[in-house]
């Protein structure tokens, strides 16, 4: 929950903040990751992410050598994308330190309040609420928007919304109906990854092949809202519900096949 959180509001801060990549402004820096060129840059997502998710494991853990993973790792990725071409020193750090931030202040609140999946729910519904007035927001900000970029700008944000939102819907799920048990038998644990893992991409595949009936990539070129929107909707339903089986669902083959 924290890593969907932490993406989300990277996403939500981009679009407000509206940061143009240092290769965008200076035409002397020469970007090495053209894919990043549709979104802004503040804050860093990918220094966010790896911040987010390596601090919070040794959050979790409590181990020093992992804290230490955790700065060179955070490190090497803000680095590294300063290299690139695709961010500017603040653009990290920021990225960074929030990261950091949100792993400490989210799990010490979580930890002090009595039912976790109350506030799971406050964030989802808030977060669905962002995702749409964030799009209110992009259209109006900008007189005229080729639809393809208006959708990159919004892309991350729909599917970790959709994922965060999913998650929410799958923990209920599992609390309720299929109460989820862990052992210490190291042979089924990596089936029950592994066999989660196809799953997922399974639905992922899935879910992407039926989606493109409905609209395909050669439709985003085109100056519609309507359709950007609603391949919108779609990313935000795909995620949804990849986390809603993957971890709602899905856990109820280890009692069905005592794995």
């Amino acid at each position: 929950m924290t890593v969907f959180f932490s993406i989300g509001i990277n996403s939500i801060l981009k679009v407000m903040i509206g940061r143009l990549r240092p290769f965008q402004v200076d035409d002397s820096i020469l970007n090495l990751r053209p894919e990043t060129s549709a979104s802004y840059a503040m804050p860093s997502g990918h220094t966010q992410s790896a911040s987010t998710t390596f601090f919070g494991l040794a959050y979790f853990f409590k181990k020093k050598w992992l804290l230490i993973a955790a700065f060179i790792t955070t490190f090497l990725v803000a680095f590294s994308r300063m290299y690139i071409g695709v961010h500017y020193l603040t653009d990290v750090l920021v990225g960074g330190l929030l990261g950091i931030t949100i792993v400490y202040l989210f799990n010490y609140f979580l930890n002090k309040v009595v039912n976790p999946h109350r506030i799971y729910r406050v964030i989802g519904i808030l977060a669905f609420v962002a995702f749409i007035l964030l799009m209110i927001i992009e259209i109006i900000k900008t007189d005229f928007l080729v639809a393809s970029y208006f959708y990159h700008q919004l892309e991350t944000i729909s599917k970790m919304i959709g994922a965060m939102i999913g998650f929410v819907i799958g923990v209920e799920i599992e609390k309720k109906f299929i109460h989820f048990e862990i052992h210490r038998d190291i042979k089924k644990n990596i089936l029950r990854f592994v066999l989660g893992i196809i799953v997922v991409f399974a639905i992922q595949y899935i879910l992407s092949e039926l989606f493109s009936y409905v609209i395909n990539s050669d439709q985003l070129t085109t100056q519609s809202y309507a359709v950007v929107i609603l391949a919108l909707f779609l990313d935000f339903i795909r995620y949804a519900l990849m986390v809603i089986i993957g971890i709602g669902i899905y856990p109820a083959i280890f009692k069905r096949f005592k794995i």
